[in-house]
C-alpha cells in the first residue's frame, strides 16, 4: 500500500489554497492525486472510498509494522482510522466534491518496437526499445535544458513534433532525434516530466485531448498533465546552419570546473585562443586561467551553461560566436548562445 501511495504523492499540491488538492481521492480500488496541472493514479488494495489528507496518510501507513496489515475504518466523525499492532492514527478527510481528474481523449499506442539495442559489435543485447522507451530516453537527455521563463511559457516544457523532441532554456537549444514519427504533437510541461523521470518507466500508451495528455503504464497506473502552448518558433533555420565542428573533449569541462570559483557574479568564461580565463585580458595577473591546447576559439559564455554540455556534446563549432554556435551529440544537435562583451 505504501508503494502505491508514494507513486501518486508527486501530484499532491504543496500549498493548501484548495484543500481538496492536498488530499487523495480513493475510489473504486484506485488512489488519485491532482495539483491543478498533473494527476497521478494507481490501483490500491483499499476498500473504503474516502478523501484523506495525503501526507498524513502516507506517514501513518509508513509507521505500521512491515509484516502487519493495517486495519482501516471510518470513524463517526468522518476520519480515517489506521491501526496496526500498538500503533493507531486518525487522518482527516474531506467529503465535498473534489477536482480530481480522470484520463480522457484519443488512444495513442506507444508500445510498438522502434529501435534495436545492440552492443559495440552490433549484436542485439537487450529487448528492442518501444516508442515509449525512446520517449523516456529523450526526456532523460532533455530535462536539464528545460526553461523556467514566465514570459515564455512555451519554453517550460519539451516539445514533441515530427521525429524529434525539443527543449530550450533560452541559452541552450536542444533537438533529440527520436527516430520514429511521433503520432502526436504536444508540449509537455516540466512538472510532468519530473514525475515521469521519477517513475522511470516507459509508458505503454497515451490519451490526448487538445489541452491534456495522459501516459499509461503497466498495472493500470497513469499520469495526466495539462499541455503547454505549441507556439515554438521555427527552429530549423538555426539548427541547420552550416558548421565545421571539432571534437569536444572533457578537458574543456575540467578547465571550467577549475576556474569557476574565480568567476565574476555572472559566471563568465572568456575563451581566447586556447585559454580559458575569468577576466577578459589574459595578460593581467588576476583571476584564473586554464590552458586548453588545440582549442582555437574566441568567445564569452556562462560557465554553468557550458557545463550542461558535459557528456552531451561530442562536437561543436564555437567559431560561429557571437552568433549561436552549433554542437552535436548522440542522437542530438543543438545551439548555444554566448554572452556579449
Amino acid at each position: 500500500m505504501l508503494k502505491e501511495l508514494k507513486f501518486v504523492m508527486g501530484a499532491v499540491a504543496k500549498k493548501d489554497f484548495l484543500p481538496a488538492m492536498t488530499h487523495f481521492a480513493i475510489e473504486g480500488g484506485t488512489v488519485r492525486s491532482y495539483n491543478g496541472c498533473v494527476a497521478l493514479s494507481a490501483p490500491i488494495a483499499f476498500d473504503i472510498d474516502c478523501k484523506p489528507k495525503a501526507d498524513k496518510l502516507v506517514h501513518a501507513i509508513a509507521q505500521c509494522p512491515e509484516l502487519v496489515v493495517p486495519t482501516l475504518s471510518m470513524t463517526k466523525a468522518g476520519r480515517l482510522s489506521i491501526s496496526a499492532g500498538a500503533f493507531k492514527a486518525f487522518v482527516e478527510c474531506v467529503t465535498e466534491e473534489t477536482p480530481h481528474v480522470l484520463p480522457d481523449g484519443d488512444i495513442v499506442r506507444l508500445d510498438m518496437e522502434v529501435e534495436e539495442q545492440c552492443d559495440e559489435a552490433g549484436n542485439p543485447c537487450a529487448p528492442p526499445l518501444t516508442l515509449g522507451g525512446v520517449l523516456l530516453n529523450a526526456l532523460r537527455v532533455l530535462s536539464p535544458f528545460i526553461g523556467d521563463d514566465a514570459s515564455r511559457q512555451w519554453s517550460n516544457g519539451v516539445l514533441f513534433r515530427g521525429q524529434s523532441a525539443f527543449a530550450t532554456n533560452n541559452v541552450l537549444l536542444m533537438e533529440y532525434w527520436i527516430g520514429a514519427q511521433m503520432p502526436i504533437t504536444v508540449n509537455v510541461p516540466r512538472i510532468a516530466i519530473r514525475e515521469m523521470l521519477r517513475i522511470n518507466e516507459a509508458p505503454t500508451h497515451a490519451q490526448v485531448t487538445p489541452t491534456s495528455l495522459t501516459f499509461h503504464y503497466k498495472d493500470k497506473r497513469w499520469i495526466r498533465t495539462q499541455l503547454l502552448d505549441l507556439g515554438w518558433p521555427d527552429l530549423e533555420p538555426l539548427l541547420a546552419k552550416d558548421s565545421k565542428p571539432v571534437a569536444i573533449t572533457d578537458d574543456l569541462f575540467v578547465g571550467l570546473e577549475k576556474i569557476e570559483p574565480f568567476a565574476d557574479k555572472m559566471g563568465r568564461v572568456f575563451i581566447t585562443d586556447g585559454v580559458l580565463s575569468t577576466i577578459p585580458d589574459i595578460k593581467v595577473d588576476e583571476g584564473a586561467y586554464f590552458e586548453l591546447p588545440n582549442f582555437p576559439f574566441n568567445g564569452i559564455y556562462q560557465i554553468q551553461m557550458l557545463m550542461l554540455l558535459r557528456g552531451v556534446a561530442q562536437q561543436a563549432d564555437l567559431s560561429m560566436y557571437p552568433s549561436p554556435c552549433i554542437f552535436y551529440g548522440e542522437r542530438l544537435r543543438g545551439a548555444i548562445v554566448g554572452m556579449k562583451p
